[in-house]
């Protein structure tokens, strides 16, 4: 079904809610669910899923007509301060998994009940990890009967500091619940090393109608080939880096596909980190990236485009709310006369329902 609002965590930084976005009228119902100040939404089989990350450890099922909670589930790890789960995968069948960033595990949740979702069991990632223990899981994206995870390979004890020059992507079986090696002569269990570094999110390549590509953002925009296993660049880094004046991989942000997937609009950070802009970039040749919008604040992924418009959640302080622009002119033309459409709190996170 073609997406005809959007669902949208927002937060002071404090508190949380959840609200709706019309997509024909730009219409705001605010608040309608209790979120945190660190929640992701995700739709899945008719209902919004609300993930609760740092410090909160939990997975909210809301139903997708009115956002009412239907149940919830702790993803805690006994031991931690916060498992910090950072990502949802669906399927197959009534299940899901939870990629843990403070732990080297994911968890594998049972939503058949939406009012009594389960932690079920878990797939053990201690062999991906570094040299403090954890190998910091992150995107996680289910190809048929196989589930990828991302792993950044970062110093905890070093805030964070990057171990590797690249992330990489971990193929689990589900049906075994076991890493996939892919190199044997290798010690210890090798996954696929992606081009980039700090993968923040992905999309399906809309041009593999078998679904087996998925576009990956992190320096650069990177085309995953889940079935060969290999990968190139989308939107190198350079030409990122250029647009915003730094080549520091982590100011990109958040990505949306317009054109059948031959355009790609970024959010990036500037090279000062003080504002956000959507920058526009061709997939079909090696073009300079067009700025669209600036002056913009974000810290999650608010980008979204349906039909011909692009969707953008500001944060910016006094004019907080959802904006839109029109992608059928050049340059873009904002709609609601350029002004934000209130959802109450600030926009933190968004996802696109039916």
């Amino acid at each position: 079904l073609a997406p005809t609002r959007l669902a949208v965590t927002t937060t002071d930084g404090i508190t949380g809610a959840v609200s709706l976005v019309d997509l024909r009228t730009g219409e705001v119902t605010p608040d309608l669910a209790l979120g945190s100040s660190d929640a992701l939404p995700f739709y899945h089989e008719g209902r919004v899923h609300l993930l609760h990350r740092f410090s909160f450890d939990a997975l909210d099922v809301l139903a997708g007509d009115d956002l009412h909670l239907l149940g919830q589930t702790g993803l805690g790890v006994d031991g931690l301060v916060s498992s910090n789960p950072h990502d949802l995968a669906f399927g197959p069948g009534t299940r899901a998994y939870v990629p843990l960033f403070g732990a080297p595990q994911v968890l594998v949740l049972e939503l058949a009940d939406p009012t009594a979702p389960r932690v079920i069991g878990r797939i053990d990632l201690g062999p991906l990890a570094d040299a403090d223990g954890n190998p910091e899981a992150h995107l996680a994206i289910r190809c048929g009967d196989t589930l990828f995870v991302s792993v950044q390979r970062l110093d905890q004890t070093k805030m964070f500091a990057l171990t590797g020059e690249h992330d990489h992507l971990a193929p689990i079986d589900l049906r075994s619940g076991r890493l996939h090696d892919l190199d044997a002569a290798a010690p210890g269990v090798q996954p696929l090393a992606l081009r980039g570094l700090w993968a923040k999110q992905w999309r399906l390549d809309p041009d593999d109608p078998a679904g087996h590509s998925v576009l990956v953002l992190a320096d650069g925009l990177e085309r995953v080939d889940l079935e060969t296993l290999t990968s190139d660049w989308a939107v190198t880094p350079a030409r990122i880096a250029a647009a915003v004046g730094s080549d520091d991989y982590r100011l990109p942000q958040s990505f949306a596909l317009a054109d059948a997937g031959a355009t790609a609009y970024i959010a990036s950070y500037t090279a000062d980190f003080a504002g956000v802009v959507l920058l526009r970039a061709s997939l079909d040749d090696d073009a300079p990236l067009v700025p669209i919008a600036s002056g913009l604040q974000s810290s999650e992924r608010t980008l979204e485009i349906v039909d011909d418009t692009l969707w953008f959640g500001d944060r910016s302080h006094a004019a907080a709310g959802m904006r839109a622009w029109d992608l059928r002119t050049t340059p873009p033309t904002p709609r609601f006369e350029g002004k934000p459409r209130s959802t109450g709190l600030a926009p933190y996170a968004v996802v696109a329902l039916p």
